[in-house]
């Protein structure tokens, strides 16, 4: 249930993202360039237009990961879950500082970690961006 709960708007939003942003691209020169080539309407989608649509859902994940860090704490306390949330709830009303710290500085590493993922996604996404 506390999974549902955390994850329900993630996957509404990005679901909403995905087909906007395929909507988009299935309109581009690109793709109907690969349709009058006689591509399969298959590798149309999944590599042509999906590739490209997945640049802004790949972006919107990588921020998310944040609220989905900070909705934990929210829902692992209020579904009395043991975990990383409960665990700093506690430490913040006993003032464990060194807890609360550590915890939060884990926690920025592992947002700042995910981050640095999409952008290396980015060029394997989209060829044309490049890292000299």
């Amino acid at each position: 249930m506390p999974g549902l709960v955390l994850g329900a708007l993630s996957l509404a939003t990005t679901a909403r993202l995905t087909r906007t942003s395929i909507m988009e691209n299935i309109r581009a020169d690109y793709v109907r360039t690969a349709k009058a080539k006689g591509l399969a309407p298959k590798r149309v989608t999944g590599v042509h237009t999906l590739r490209n649509s997945l640049i802004p859902v790949v972006t919107y994940l990588g921020v998310d990961i944040g609220s989905l860090m900070g909705g934990a704490i929210v829902t692992e306390t209020i579904f009395n879950v043991p975990g990383i949330g409960r665990l700093v709830t506690f430490s913040a009303r006993t003032g464990d500082a060194p807890v609360v710290i550590g915890v939060v500085t884990l926690l920025a590493l592992v947002f700042l970690v995910a981050n640095l993922l999409v952008d290396l996604l980015y060029a394997v996404l989209d060829p044309r961006i490049r890292y000299d």
